[in-house]
């Protein structure tokens, strides 16, 4: 019995080592201390080298910057005359070339400051007339009518007399030349360059008589109109009236590329076809028919003219005291009378000129061609 006891507990105790050496080497396995893995599991794999590609260098096609493309901005619009009614008719007592409803044409201000008369005289240069000079007794009365227009916002050859703004003075002056403009700083130049394009203000400004003028300017921001000049063209005929008269001259440069474009009476109702932008008037100025009073035209009446830029021909619309045909009766009226008040032969080129162009223009008279050339700046 004592050594059965003693086997069972031999037995027990080799069991027990046994267990525990088992236990401990599944712990050294476990902690990374034992090389061999368990069974079913798979070593590790050895890491796949990549393989190398070869790849073409892709070539990118040059990306040429896009121009900027400038959208220059607008004019102003310029406020524009009253329709044709009794304020835009010649008064009765006003000679046949007076000139109604004019409006600003949007060219750009002027740049620099210049002597109002250094322009005109300029102009008057370019077609190889006598200077003219400022007769300040008149200059008074000419700024009263600017006064007058920018106060009643709208531009007329006349004036209310019941308008406190009216004066004695600005009605004297009253049917000039005038210009209306929306800006407030539109000054003498910019009114010249509108007169000097115009078919129905040039001649005026080339009459060979003229001797003395003035000018007046006013500014009011107020209303529509914010800024007018007058000239006053009429009372200073004194010189001698020596004709023809051909503008631009010959072998000159002219800095005028297109008319102005709300001309009055306008000048393209006649010009079949022709619209806004045209090149600018070229004239030929062959004296008034003294015989009568310049009202019938002249003698030397032009029948026809040519023109070739750059030794090309070219459209042109011509204009005559005989031929022009205005938008109303009105215009057709006024129109005829400033071309019959000096012979006046317009020629209006279908498009506006281009820089350096050589221009070669000829108008036919009865005494024969009148041929010339000029450049364009």
């Amino acid at each position: 019995m004592h050594g059965r006891t003693l086997i069972r507990r031999a037995v027990s105790a080799a069991l027990w080592t046994v267990g525990l050496f088992g236990l401990g080497v599944l712990g050294m396995w476990w902690a990374g201390w034992l090389p061999w893995p368990l069974a079913g599991e798979r070593p590790p794999s050895a890491p796949v080298q990549p393989v190398p590609v070869q790849m073409a260098p892709i070539q990118a096609a040059p990306v040429q910057p896009a121009p900027e493309q400038t959208v220059p901005t607008p004019p102003l619009p310029e406020p524009q005359p009253e329709p044709a009614a009794p304020s835009v008719a010649a008064p009765p007592s006003a000679p046949p070339d007076d000139l109604q409803g004019e409006s600003a044409q949007p060219t750009p201000p002027p740049t620099a400051p210049s002597a109002p008369l250094d322009d005109l005289n300029q102009l008057r240069q370019l077609a190889g007339l006598s200077l003219v000079t400022a007769e300040p007794a008149w200059a008074a009365g000419c700024a009263a009518h600017a006064r007058y227009l920018v106060g009643v916002d709208r531009g007329e050859h006349a004036e209310d007399p019941r308008h406190p703004l009216s004066s004695p003075e600005g009605v004297d002056c009253a049917p000039g030349h005038y210009f209306v403009s929306s800006q407030p700083d539109s000054g003498a130049e910019r009114a010249l360059g509108y007169w000097a394009t115009g078919a129905f203000h040039l001649p005026q400004l080339l009459d060979p008589r003229l001797g003395r003028v003035a000018l007046g300017l006013a500014h009011d921001s107020r209303g529509g109109v914010q800024s007018a000049a007058v000239l006053d063209v009429r009372r200073g005929l004194s010189g001698a009236a020596r004709y023809p008269v051909r503008f631009p001259q010959p072998a000159s440069w002219s800095p005028f590329r297109a008319s102005a474009a709300s001309e009055w009476p306008d000048p393209l109702p006649g010009c079949a076809g022709y619209d806004h932008p045209v090149g600018p008037p070229v004239a030929l100025l062959l004296g008034p028919d003294t015989e009568t009073g310049g009202a019938g035209g002249s003698k030397a009446e032009v029948s026809g003219a040519a023109l070739k830029v750059n030794g090309r021909p070219v459209a042109a619309c011509l204009l005559t005291a005989q031929t022009f045909q205005g938008a109303s009766a009105t215009e057709t009226r006024v129109g005829r009378g400033v071309l019959a008040a000096q012979g006046a032969a317009i020629l209006l080129p279908r498009q506006p000129l281009p820089a350096g162009a050589e221009v070669r223009v000829s108008f036919r008279t009865p005494a024969g061609p009148v041929a010339w050339s000029f450049r364009v700046e």
